[in-house]
């Protein structure tokens, strides 16, 4: 093959393109295995919660469009439970378009600390345990104890601690490494039998 049809067929394929960007981000070297299922375990919850809060911005941005073609009013199921939860009637809605769209920002910032997760970087906690915080607090006390309590499903409130829990963890024997040079939780070696 000449360089002419290698140039010919470079960008056919947009595989090349993607695995410099996962190796810019990610690094060249895969962490522990340890590291890795921290990392899964929190990209798992943290896609569910990207996603949920993307197709909640555009359900609510395009409610008019689900009612025209649906026949499903959205704005009447919106203003209904928030006269349940003694919001005013517009603004529930504003609150709940706020709280997704700041939502779908916190989640972009929790992904910069999985990105520092995976690199073993201590100040991945900032982000990812910050993030989901920031998060819960803003379910709390913007839009309600009553709101998260009753609108937040079991899943939600299990994967928010299950993220927590675990960068928590993480962090504590990330520390425990660069000071004692070994991950384990015990205190022994892995090597030691």
């Amino acid at each position: 093959m000449n360089q002419t049809e290698n140039q010919e067929t470079k960008f056919k394929s947009p595989i090349p393109i993607l695995r410099r960007l996962q190796g810019f981000i990610f690094g060249e070297d895969r962490p522990d295995n340890f590291t890795q299922f921290t990392f899964y375990l929190n990209l798992f919850f943290w896609f569910i919660f990207l996603l949920w809060s993307v197709i909640s911005v555009l359900t609510l941005s395009f409610r008019h469009v689900v009612e025209k073609h649906k026949k499903i009013s959205i704005e009447e199921i919106i203003f209904n439970r928030g006269k349940e939860l003694a919001f005013e009637p517009s603004d529930f809605l504003n609150h709940l378009m706020t709280t997704y769209t700041l939502s779908v920002i916190l989640w972009l910032a929790v992904f910069v600390g999985l990105v520092l997760l995976w690199r073993k970087n201590k100040f991945f906690i900032y982000f990812l345990g910050g993030g989901v915080i920031l998060y819960v607090s803003m379910l709390i006390f913007y839009m309600s104890y009553t709101f998260f309590v009753e609108d937040t499903t079991l899943f939600d409130k299990i994967g928010l601690l299950a993220m927590l829990s675990s960068s928590l963890m993480y962090h504590f024997l990330l520390k425990k490494e660069s000071r004692d040079g070994t991950m384990s939780f015990f205190g022994a070696d892995e090597d030691e039998k």
